[in-house]
């Protein structure tokens, strides 16, 4: 009896003595919860910044002493820490850096990081477990958004591009375990930049919405509904069998985008042209059958609108695609592509410190081509390596032009776009270097673009490349970061320079409280990696304030400077800053 009496002393003042740490340990703030417990997993003593539970239910010191998890959370969470935490005590074993979700009675609900280990006597026994809680609800919801936006069109809520082609993709695979059809059916709105034009952009959001709400009431339940962006959307239908007919969705869309939209008491009439491909090769390309849908579409333009029409292979222009190839090995070699500049400012003074080189196509008949019809077809048929060359050689001509001013602003930077597959060619590296050489440029005034969904296709043929890149002084930014479907913990294994945020994020950074808390997330994270940040697409002065505010180092859109020739970034270094 006197050696258990002598027992539960030493207990209790080992107690004591980790009370006094606990309440005094700096890891006990609103954020972490420090707590012990006993064998029957009851709170022995708990800190969180004070005397009150790191939780929306606010229990005091003195409401969690004796009592366990049953008391406060959910039935589900309580039986899983309390299985945990019984491990430990079983076999000695402590739980490191486990995220959970902490849902208390009241529906509230929390996202933590938790360790947990065995609480020992000075002799060794094991006499319950000590608890260290962080709270993460921030980090995870500033995830969860990012993933959400990566996958949603901001202005309708409907799956984008990035989730039509994954979903695309999948249908496709399942066509091999399950023979069937797809369909794609390309929906673009007839003159609906006369409603922009007529009533303003915010209208032509509302109707925008309102067609990808019609859209989704006349398909079918297991259709995905999708905005590309501008007036396009697209409705996949996969699984289809023989009897399934896509026309009669077809008619139903056709004749649900018709009637009117009423707007502040006016009526906005539009109408739809649609565009049906089918497939039922489970290797088909999905861009491909995109293109496909996409002129069919045009030929119910072309057939008087409000229609939809199929595609016809047979009717199809085969030598379309030859036609063009031609053409663009025409320009490369003849001179017709060139270079315009769109300006890169800090956000801190407004000065002018670089320039993206972006790459156009002067053609004898059809006149300026922008790079979103031809780079994709390049990158397609071999010619993305031709076109990569000349942009990489014509801009470090134009960087060291403009350095041998001595009056050109110090620190100035050149950025040039690289595809994935050129950054994963054996010797690239040996190419910039030369082109450096070649020009006698400051390597860590060139800096190559890639955008993140091509960095991570091909990151596992890309680090020797990088590596090497980095060794020469040349600097990587990460392009359209958010829309790759990377987590912010991805940001750590990228040996990049610089994080550019896609202009989707900064276009809604004042629609909402979610997308500001994303560009901060990517900004903290980028910062405590040692990379700068840039904002992409800024065309507001609240957009430029907010990226501002949120210590995003520098900017570029439309509201600070277009893209332009050589000689208007001449001038415009002239004065060096915005408005100067």
């Amino acid at each position: 009896m006197v050696r258990a009496k002598r027992q539960d002393s030493e207990e209790n003042d080992q107690l004591r003595e980790l009370k006094l740490v606990c309440m005094d340990n700096l890891l006990a703030t609103p954020e972490v919860r420090v707590y012990f417990k006993d064998l029957q997993s009851r709170f022995l003593l708990v800190s969180a910044g004070g005397d009150a539970i790191s939780s929306p239910s606010g229990h005091t010191l003195a409401e969690l002493i004796g009592k366990t998890d049953f008391d406060f959370y959910s039935q589900e969470h309580a039986a899983e820490a309390f299985k945990d935490e019984q491990e430990i005590i079983r076999n000695g074993e402590s739980i490191l850096g486990k995220l959970e979700r902490e849902t208390f009675h009241d529906q509230a609900d929390a996202w933590v990081s938790t360790s947990k280990m065995p609480l020992r006597n000075k002799h060794g026994k094991i006499i319950g477990t000590f608890g260290i809680t962080r709270d993460v609800t921030a980090q995870v919801k500033a995830e969860n958004a990012l993933a959400y936006q990566v996958l949603h069109d901001p202005v309708t809520g409907l799956a984008n591009r990035f989730a039509l082609m994954d979903r695309l993709g999948q249908a496709l695979v399942a066509m091999e375990r399950l023979p069937g059809r797809v369909a794609v059916l390309f929906v673009d709105l007839d003159h609906f930049k006369e409603v922009n034009d007529s009533f303003g952009h915010d209208a032509g959001d509302q109707v925008l919405a309102e067609v990808g709400r019609r859209l989704s009431r006349f398909s079918r339940h297991a259709d995905t509904v999708a905005r590309l962006g501008g007036d396009e959307f697209v409705v996949l239908c996969a699984s289809l069998s023989d009897d399934d007919d896509v026309s009669l969705i077809a008619d139903r869309i056709v004749e649900g985008v018709r009637p009117p939209f009423v707007r502040e008491g006016c009526d906005l009439s539009v109408t739809c042209s649609v565009g049906i491909a089918f497939t039922s090769d489970p290797l088909a390309e999905p861009e491909q059958l995109i293109r496909d849908a996409d002129e069919a579409m045009y030929e119910a333009k072309a057939s008087g609108r409000d229609r939809y029409r199929v595609f016809d292979p047979s009717q199809h222009i085969a030598s379309t695609a030859g036609r063009l190839k031609v053409d663009l090995t025409h320009a490369i070699e003849s001179g017709e592509l060139f270079l315009v500049y769109q300006p890169l400012f800090s956000l801190e003074d407004k000065t002018l410190v670089g320039v993206e080189a972006l790459v156009r196509w002067r053609h004898p008949e059809r006149g300026i081509v922008p790079p979103d019809e031809f780079i994709p077809f390049a990158e397609q048929h071999g010619l993305i390596g031709r076109i990569d060359s000349f942009v990489l050689d014509e801009a470090c001509r134009q960087l060291a032009e403009w350095t041998s001013r001595d009056d050109w602003p110090i620190g100035f930077t050149m950025a040039v776009n690289v595809s994935g597959r050129e950054l994963s060619e054996t010797g690239f590296a040996g190419i910039v270097d030369e082109a450096i050489r070649r020009y006698d440029i400051a390597p860590q005034r060139l800096c190559l673009e890639i955008t993140e969904t091509a960095f991570i296709g091909a990151w596992g043929g890309i680090q020797e490349t990088l590596a090497a890149l980095s060794l020469l002084g040349v600097r990587i930014a990460l392009d359209d970061f958010g829309t790759g479907y990377s987590s912010l913990a991805h940001l750590q294994r990228m040996n990049v320079d610089i994080v550019k945020i896609d202009r989707s994020f900064v276009e809604n950074i004042g629609r909402s409280d979610r997308d500001r808390e994303i560009v901060a997330a990517v900004t903290a994270m980028s910062h405590a990696l040692g990379m700068s940040v840039v904002g992409e697409g800024v065309e507001t002065d609240h957009q430029l304030d907010t990226l501002a505010g949120l210590d995003c180092d520098q900017g570029q859109g439309f509201l600070l400077a277009r893209p332009m020739s050589a000689e208007a970034v001449a001038e415009l270094a002239g004065g060096n800053r915005l408005g100067g």
